[in-house]
């Protein structure tokens, strides 16, 4: 289905939840993952060897971004013509139009290339599995003997990837554009798999507005600043609400201090933030936020978090 045709069955379901009484509203506590040498929150965190990489073209032999899939071999060795991508699903077609998908896909070799070519890695699809009815894969590769993750383990359980698609993240300045016929492979442990398992991706692609997804990615990285920059460390706890309620607020946390109210395009006010000396902040003069800040009372806000 194409990527941002409104799903009438969910935007009903975000509506209804946006009118839903307090008393019935589901806070979130975000324990925040993926950092790096930095010590912020990294957007991806799928690695290849030593390279890093979250997007591909499923057509064999087309770059993006100096990285290509030249090949996939299932476990018997045949090898497909292409993939496709259907609402998340990733799904083989082999030389005759059939398709293989699920457990037909474990096993598989999918060989990519880096560097327009001049490198090639190959990584190994173990696990494809459904979670909270989305489809989530497992890649790992070798370092010699050794058989690593693609994406680190979450905390409890082993990593894994969902596959977002039709979307672009320039990492340099944290903006999401639309990119069709792109996949994104989206680990669990890095901030645009994480704002995705929120479920600001599905709101994205029921609104039509990547917009929505890029500010929920910013809210997760503390960027601030709206520059791609972030303002926090691994493990930081994190109270979210957002106005449409898919995470409302609780009365456990309804007076925890406001760390920010985030709008499409910057910060509506400030709090106390989860680091300090944020020199842009006092360049840009955002406001404090009021005592007892809610959506009511900041109606730009499209985000409310808070220090637990």
């Amino acid at each position: 289905m194409p990527l941002w045709t409104p799903v009438g069955p969910l935007l009903a379901s975000l509506l209804w939840t946006a009118c839903a009484p307090e008393d019935e509203a589901a806070e979130l506590r975000v324990l925040l993952t993926g950092g790096n040498s930095g010590g912020g929150t990294v957007f991806n965190t799928h690695v290849l060897d030593e390279h890093e990489f979250s997007e591909l073209v499923p057509s064999l032999g087309v770059p993006h971004m100096g990285v290509r899939l030249d090949r996939v071999a299932l476990a018997d060795e045949e090898d497909l013509a292409g993939l496709v991508e259907d609402t998340g699903e990733l799904i083989g077609v082999d030389g005759f139009g059939e398709t293989r998908r699920g457990a037909a896909l474990l096993g598989s070799a999918w060989s990519i290339g880096f560097n327009m070519g001049m490198v090639n890695r190959t990584m190994f699809l173990i696990d494809a599995f459904e979670a909270d009815g989305v489809p989530r894969y497992r890649f790992y590769h070798h370092q010699g003997d050794v058989e690593v993750p693609n994406c680190p383990d979450a905390a409890n359980e082993p990593g894994s990837a969902r596959v977002l698609s039709g979307l672009t993240i320039d990492e340099s300045t944290g903006e999401v554009s639309a990119a069709p016929g792109t996949l994104y492979l989206a680990c669990d442990t890095g901030a645009t798999g994480k704002a995705a398992e929120l479920g600001y991706y599905d709101l994205a692609r029921t609104t039509g507005d990547l917009g929505l997804f890029e500010t929920a990615i910013r809210v997760i990285r503390a960027d601030y600043c709206y520059d791609g920059t972030p303002h926090t460390q691994a493990g930081v706890e994190l109270v979210l609400e957002d106005v449409w309620w898919i995470h409302g607020a609780t009365e456990q946390y309804f007076k925890s201090p406001v760390e920010a109210a985030w709008g499409h395009d910057g910060l509506v006010c400030r709090g106390k933030g989860r680091l300090e000396d944020i020199d842009c902040l006092d360049k840009k003069e955002v406001p404090i936020c009021p005592e007892g800040a809610t959506f009511a009372t900041l109606p730009d806000a499209l985000f409310i978090t808070r220090i637990p």
